[in-house]
C-alpha cells in the first residue's frame, strides 16, 4: 500500500510540475494589418477624429517593430496616417513626426518607407506653399538626391529603375515638377510632369488630371501650344476644358502680337 501511495504521489507531482504552454502572441504583421483595416474603415465612414486616434496608435506601435516583412504594410499606414490629418486640416501637426519616421526608415534601410515618407513630407510642405523647405528636403533625401544636379529623361529612367515603387516615383516626379515650376525652371518642370502623367497607373485618373493641368500651364509658359489630343484624353475632357479655353486665348493673343 505504501508503494502504491508513493507512486500516486509521484504522478500528482509530475502532473502539477509540468510546464504550461506559453501564451500565443499575434504576429506583428497581423497586428499592423488589423490597424490598417480599421483605419480604412473609419476613413470610409468619415469618422476622421477616430481615424486620427487609430492612425496615431498604429504609428506608435510601428516604431517598435523592425521587420522587413512589415515594410509594405507600414508604407500604407504612413499614407493613411497623413491622409487622416489632411482631411481634418491638421497636416502641419504631423510634420515633425513624419521627419522622425523618415529618419527611422533610413536607418533601417526601409527603401519603400523612405520613398513614401519623402513624398508625404513634400506633399506636407507644398500644401502650405513651403516650396523652399520642400526643395531643401528633396535635395538631401537619400533616395532621390542624385536627381538634383541632373536634367533630361535619361536620368529619370535611371532613377525609376532604382526605386522600390513606380507609384511613389510618379508622385515624386509630380511634386518635383511643381517645385521646378515655382522656381521658374520650366523645361525641367515640363519633363517631370509629363513623365509623371505617362508613368502613372491608368486607374489613377485624378492624379493624371493634376499632372496634365500643371503640364499644360508650364507648356504655355514656355510658349508652346499643347496638342488637341491632350485635352481629349478619356475621362479628362471636362476637367481639362478650362485649360483648353485658356490655350485658345493664348493662341489668339500670340496671333495678334505677330
Amino acid at each position: 500500500m505504501l508503494c502504491q501511495e508513493d507512486e500516486h504521489a509521484m504522478e500528482v507531482d509530475t502532473a502539477t510540475s509540468a510546464p504550461q504552454a506559453p501564451a500565443k502572441h499575434s504576429l506583428p504583421e497581423i497586428e499592423i494589418y488589423c490597424y490598417l483595416l480599421v483605419l480604412m474603415f473609419l476613413i470610409d465612414q468619415k469618422k476622421y477624429n477616430e481615424a486620427k486616434a487609430c492612425s496615431s496608435a498604429s504609428i506608435a506601435r510601428l516604431k517598435n517593430i523592425n521587420r522587413r516583412t512589415v515594410d509594405v504594410l507600414a508604407a500604407r499606414l504612413y499614407f493613411y496616417y497623413s491622409l487622416c490629418y489632411e482631411l481634418t486640416g491638421d497636416l502641419a501637426e504631423i510634420r515633425g513626426n513624419l521627419l522622425s519616421l523618415h529618419r527611422i526608415a533610413t536607418l533601417r534601410h526601409d527603401e519603400l518607407g523612405q520613398e513614401t515618407l519623402l513624398n508625404l513630407l513634400l506633399r506636407n510642405y507644398l500644401h502650405y506653399n513651403l516650396y523652399d523647405q520642400a526643395e531643401k528636403l528633396r535635395s538631401k533625401a537619400p533616395r532621390f538626391e542624385a536627381h538634383s544636379n541632373q536634367q533630361a529623361s535619361r536620368k529619370l529612367l535611371h532613377l525609376l529603375s532604382l526605386t522600390s515603387s513606380p507609384v511613389q516615383f510618379c508622385r515624386y516626379l509630380f511634386y518635383l515638377g511643381k517645385i521646378r515650376t515655382i522656381q521658374l525652371e520650366y523645361t525641367d518642370a515640363k519633363e517631370c510632369l509629363l513623365q509623371a502623367a505617362r508613368k502613372a497607373p491608368i486607374a489613377a485618373l485624378g492624379f493624371r488630371v493634376q499632372c496634365n493641368k500643371w503640364a499644360i500651364i508650364v507648356r504655355l509658359l514656355l510658349g508652346e501650344i499643347p496638342e488637341r489630343t491632350v485635352f481629349m484624353q478619356k475621362g479628362m475632357e471636362k476637367a481639362l476644358r478650362p485649360y483648353f479655353e485658356l490655350t485658345n486665348v493664348s493662341l489668339s493673343l500670340s496671333e495678334l502680337i505677330l
